[in-house]
């Protein structure tokens, strides 16, 4: 008998461990994939990054039986030549799927393939949000707001953006100035340099910073409607879904506006009755009194206001946002105005027939501006009507006294009618839709959108505050 030759039966042995491991790992492949795409799936849809910390062992995993694979190819290569032959195919074959899997895995975790750089996508956004109807105001300043947030996190491909990433952005903003913007030292330069360099200032000349409302408003609104909308074109999963960002107590806190008081308009009015303009005489009673937005007034025409007859034969006069402006060549340009319930019927309070101010608007034509001066700054055309007259009216109510910074400005006059309208018992869903807030439930949504016939007499006597003096309105209407 011949004696056996032990390499035979180590190439039998090997081709046994190679199969059983081929078999393992053909099992242990399926299971993988499968629970890698539920599992990834989950990560993504809900957005909880322990859950992807449990999917990377995976890839690790693969890698670990990639190792061993190398391990036992090196061994088959210490055998004779001729002995390898048929070992080496088939497991050459099985360290090409495990290196391909381990890939796909590793990928996957990654965010997959890169998507473009986050600045090409934010061109396209800009360019596909031009057709929403936005200001290009509102547009172009959420423009520079994401190149901020670039130019603090780098350009990268868009899907390669973390939480993190955008959560040190806001760690940042918290350090900026608030008024950066008007700063020679810093205009213009990044964020990181505008926090730095109030860092350094000795403590009792350091500026305040950027505000709760300005970091969330100004940078981190954008960033989401942007991710969110970048991820839907390019199929990935925004960072900031299902996340939220915190705001470090650090910041400056926001500043609520304040209605107000009736002493403080009296002396407003006084001042305001006794202007040559009609937009500084007639702003701070409209606004006090409708509660409509400055760049809503600003913008009526003489067609706007009018008088409605009700099914009773009950008279009331109206401002209409509803209707397009009339342009100067004949033709119509879109009203615009801050959301869709801003589009609304206002209810005008029966004082204002009896302080001048309907006799006035009716001397505008149709298409005419309520407020021409408003549009101009000597003879040069100014380029927002409804910033240059908000700064006018918070430069008078600096002259009156009562001015205070984010806190008494124009914008204030809404919450005074609010205040009026609810110590008058008017029912919340009237007087959102005079001030045109939305209808936020289920309940005040169902109805007419718009304000009826009963509600139109409701706020037109609707009772003003005690203390409230019209007088020099009236002293002005009288004295013409």
């Amino acid at each position: 008998m011949s004696k056996p030759d032990l390499r035979d039966a180590l190439i039998a042995e090997l081709q046994g461990q190679l199969e059983t491991m081929a078999d393992q790992f053909a099992e242990y492949r399926t299971h993988s994939e499968r629970l890698l795409a539920v599992e990834t799936e989950n990560a993504r849809m809900m957005g909880q990054i322990e859950v992807l910390a449990n999917v990377a062992p995976i890839g690790e995993h693969l890698g670990a039986v990639a190792d061993g694979m190398d391990a036992l190819s090196a061994k088959l290569r210490s055998l004779p030549r001729k002995q390898q032959t048929g070992v080496e195919d088939a497991l050459a074959l099985l360290q090409d799927q495990m290196t391909s899997l381990s890939q796909a895995v590793q990928m996957s975790l990654d965010g997959g393939p890169n998507r473009p750089l986050l600045s090409k996508a934010l061109e396209d956004w800009i360019d596909v949000r031009n057709g929403f109807g936005i200001d290009p105001k509102k547009v172009n300043t959420d423009r520079n707001r994401i190149l901020d947030f670039i130019e603090f996190a780098d350009d990268r491909p868009a899907n390669k953006y973390s939480y993190y990433d955008i959560q040190r952005f806001a760690n940042l903003l918290v350090r900026v100035p608030g008024n950066y913007s008007k700063i020679p030292q810093i205009k213009g330069k990044p964020r990181q340099e505008a926090a730095d360099y109030n860092d350094r200032l000795p403590a009792k000349d350091r500026l305040p910073t950027l505000s709760v409302k300005s970091i969330e408003d100004n940078y981190l609104s954008p960033l989401r409607m942007f991710f969110r909308d970048v991820a839907a074109v390019h199929g990935f999963r925004s960072p900031l879904s299902e996340v939220e960002i915190r705001i470090s107590a650090d910041a400056t806190p926001s500043i609520e506006r304040q209605p107000f008081a009736v002493p403080e308009l009296n002396l407003w009015f006084a001042h305001a009755a006794k202007e040559p303009r009609a937009d500084m005489k007639w702003l701070p009673l409209l606004g006090s009194i409708t509660g409509a937005r400055i760049a809503e007034l600003i913008f009526l025409q003489g067609k706007d206001i009018y008088r409605m007859r009700g099914d009773d034969g009950t008279k009331c006069w109206v401002l209409d946002l509803r209707t397009e402006l009339v342009t100067e060549g004949g033709g119509t340009a879109k009203r615009k105005t801050k959301n869709k319930p801003s589009r609304r019927l206002i209810a005008i309070h029966e004082v204002f027939e009896s302080v001048g101010f309907i006799e006035y608007a009716q001397t505008r034509k149709a298409e005419e501006w309520l407020f021409p001066a408003a549009f101009y700054y000597g003879k040069r055309r100014v380029n927002d009507p409804a910033d240059a007259a908000s700064k006018r009216m918070n430069r008078m109510l600096q002259d009156v006294g009562i001015h205070k910074k984010q806190e008494a400005v124009f914008h204030s006059t809404r919450h005074n009618a609010k205040d009026f309208m609810r110590m008058a018992h008017v029912d919340e869903r009237t007087h959102d839709l005079q001030t045109g807030h939305a209808l936020n439930t289920v309940s005040k949504r169902y109805g007419s959108k718009h304000l009826v016939q009963q509600e139109l007499q409701v706020l037109r006597s609707l009772p003003l505050p005690d203390g409230l003096d019209l007088s020099p309105y009236h002293q002005s209407a009288a004295s013409r």
